[in-house]
C-alpha cells in the first residue's frame, strides 16, 4: 500500500479498518488515533460521515458491524452512509493487520505533527516576502523568526509528548493516548500466560506487557528454572499472541548470564521431555524434538547466554532491537538474572554501591519493559538473614511456614 494511495483514499482507509469484524484492527488506542485524525482534520467527504459513525458507535462498545448496520436503519440513518459500509465489508481497501499498522503509522505522524502543517503554508508566503528590495524586510524577517520558533515548539512539543508518555490535565490527547494504552495493555490478546494455573491466578491474569517482574528465592531455590519455565511456556501457551504482532513472527527470549548454554540446554531438555533420557537420543533427533515443541504454535525460541557481567541493560535493548525485524519481534524477555547484569549507568551516583546499582538496573529494565512494550522478568537473590530465618523455622519443624518468615527485609540488597 504506497503512501501516496493511502493519503488519498484516508478516509476510505480508515473507514475500510471500521467496518471490519476483527477486533484488534479496533483497539481502543487505533479508535482514539482514528477520532484525532477527525479532529484534526475535517473534511467534507462522505467517508467522513462514515468514519464519525462507526467511531461514535465503537466508543459506546457496539463492536459488531451488523448491529452497527441495523441500528442505523432503525435510527432513519442516511441511506448513503448505509450503503458505504456494506459495500466496504464486501470490498474493504484494507484486508491485512499489516496494512493497518502502516495506516496508523502514517496517521499518528498526521496527527504528531499537525501545528508543524499548520504554520507550513504561512511561513513558506513569509519567506516569499523576504527580498532585498523589501523596504520593510526587518518586519518581514521578524515574521518569518516567530513562525520558525512557532515550528520549532510545535516540532519540540510532538518530541516531547511521544517520550515522555505525560498524563497532564492540561493535554487531553494525550490522557486519552494514555488510557487507551492501559486498556489495551490488560487485553487477553496481549497478555503471556504459564503453563500453570496458580501462577497465572497469582499474576492475575499473567505476565502483561510493560511490566517487570522479579523472582526473590535463596540460592538453588529454582530461579533460573521457572524463568526458562515461563520462557518454555511462552512458546507453547501463547498462540494468541499472534493477533497483536501485525503478521511478524513472535520471539520469547531467554537470557542466561548465571547458568552456561549447556547447562540450560540440558535443564530445557527436562522440562520438554521430562521422562526421557537425552543420552537416548541422536543430535538430529533431539534438535527435531525441541524444535517442534517450541514452534509448533508459530514462536520462535531464542536462547543467548553471557558470563557474568558481560552485559549491560543497554547491550540487551540493543539485543533485542537487532532480533525485532520486518519478520521478527520479541514480545517476551527472561534475564537469569539482575545481579549478574551491569547497569547502563557509570555515573558515582549510581556506581557508589552495590546496592545503588541494583537500583538503577531495575529502573533500567523497567524503562526496556515499557519501550518494547513486553514483559520483563527475571530474578534476585533473598539475603543471608532470609536463610537464617528459614534454617531457624526448619529446625522447629515447620517446613510449610517459611513463607511466613520472609519479608522484604530479606530481598538482597535491593
Amino acid at each position: 500500500m504506497a503512501c501516496k494511495t493511502l493519503k488519498a483514499n484516508l478516509w476510505r482507509n480508515i473507514a475500510s479498518v471500521l467496518s471490519s469484524d476483527n477486533p484488534q484492527w479496533k483497539s481502543a488506542k487505533n479508535i482514539v488515533l482514528f477520532a484525532r485524525v477527525i479532529s484534526v482534520y475535517p473534511s467534507k467527504s462522505p467517508l467522513y460521515s462514515v468514519c464519525e459513525r462507526l467511531i461514535h458507535f465503537t466508543e459506546q462498545n457496539i463492536r459488531s458491524v451488523s448491529l452497527v448496520i441495523e441500528t442505523m436503519r432503525d435510527e432513519g440513518e442516511d441511506p448513503d452512509i448505509i450503503s458505504m459500509i456494506e459495500s466496504l465489508r464486501e470490498k474493504p481497501t484494507i484486508t491485512t493487520s499489516a496494512e493497518v499498522l502502516r495506516l496508523c503509522t502514517v496517521l499518528a505522524d498526521y496527527v504528531k505533527y499537525a501545528k508543524v502543517l499548520k504554520v507550513k503554508d504561512s511561513f513558506l508566503g513569509s519567506l516569499d516576502l523576504i527580498d532585498e528590495d523589501d523596504v520593510n524586510i526587518k518586519e518581514s524577517v521578524d515574521k518569518v523568526y516567530k513562525l520558525a520558533v512557532e515550528i520549532v515548539n510545535a516540532y519540540d512539543s510532538a518530541a516531547y509528548h511521544e517520550v515522555a508518555h505525560s498524563f497532564d490535565t492540561n493535554n487531553l490527547e494525550q490522557m486519552r493516548n494514555v488510557m487507551a494504552d492501559a486498556k489495551d495493555s490488560r487485553s487477553a490478546d496481549k497478555t503471556i500466560v504459564t503453563g500453570i494455573r496458580g501462577l497465572n491466578n497469582l499474576l492475575s491474569p499473567g505476565y502483561l506487557s510493560g511490566c517487570l517482574y522479579i523472582y526473590a528465592a535463596l540460592p538453588g531455590c529454582y530461579k533460573s528454572g521457572i524463568l526458562l519455565e515461563s520462557h518454555v511456556d511462552t512458546c507453547k501457551y501463547n498462540e494468541h499472541i499472534k493477533n497483536t504482532t501485525n503478521g511478524k513472527t513472535p520471539i520469547s527470549m531467554y537470557i542466561s548470564m548465571e547458568n552456561t548454554m549447556t547447562q540450560t540446554v540440558r535443564r530445557l531438555w527436562a522440562i520438554l521431555f521430562p521422562n526421557a533420557d537425552l543420552s537416548m537420543f541422536t543430535v538430529d533427533e533431539t534438535i527435531e524434538m525441541i524444535e517442534r515443541e517450541l514452534t509448533s504454535k508459530g514462536f520462535r525460541s531464542v536462547i543467548l547466554y553471557y558470563g557474568y557481567r558481560e552485559k549491560s541493560t543497554a547491550d540487551l535493548y540493543e539485543i533485542i532491537r537487532g532480533y525485532n525485524d520486518d519478520k521478527h519481534v520479541v514480545v517476551a524477555l527472561y534475564l537469569d538474572y539482575i545481579k549478574r547484569i551491569r547497569s547502563a549507568r557509570t555515573d558515582a551516583a549510581a556506581m557508589q554501591s552495590e546496592k545503588s546499582e541494583l537500583h538503577a538496573i531495575m529502573n533500567e529494565l523497567k524503562t526496556i519493559a515499557s519501550q518494547f512494550d513486553i514483559p520483563v522478568v527475571s530474578g534476585h537473590q533473598l539475603n543471608r538473614a532470609a536463610a537464617q530465618a528459614i534454617d531457624d523455622i526448619r529446625r522447629q519443624g515447620g517446613f510449610n511456614k517459611a513463607s511466613e518468615a520472609l519479608g522484604r527485609s530479606h530481598i538482597g540488597t535491593a
